[in-house]
């Protein structure tokens, strides 16, 4: 038997807050969004590098929206 790597993806929703006046603009508070956030990061866990997500800030979050789409794969070999 072959072992085979799987790969899939799925959309994700992040947040932060941001602290405006109330007569902000709706164009403003998401360029202001962009600029704070701290972004996206890979984080070792599982046994293995960029298995794990997260973002920087203590009051940001990251959630999946969507099933998983397994759209690719590779041949591998796994130590079991």
């Amino acid at each position: 038997m072959k072992d085979f790597l799987v790969f899939g993806h799925t959309s994700v929703t992040v947040s932060c807050i941001v602290r405006a006046d109330d007569d902000i603009s709706e164009e403003e508070l998401f360029l202001r969004a962009g600029r704070q956030f701290g972004g996206i990061h890979e984080y070792a866990g599982n046994g293995g590098d960029a298995k794990l997500i997260g973002v920087e800030d203590q009051y940001e979050t990251i959630a999946a929206d969507e099933p998983i789409v397994w759209d690719d794969y590779l041949p591998c070999s796994v130590n079991h």
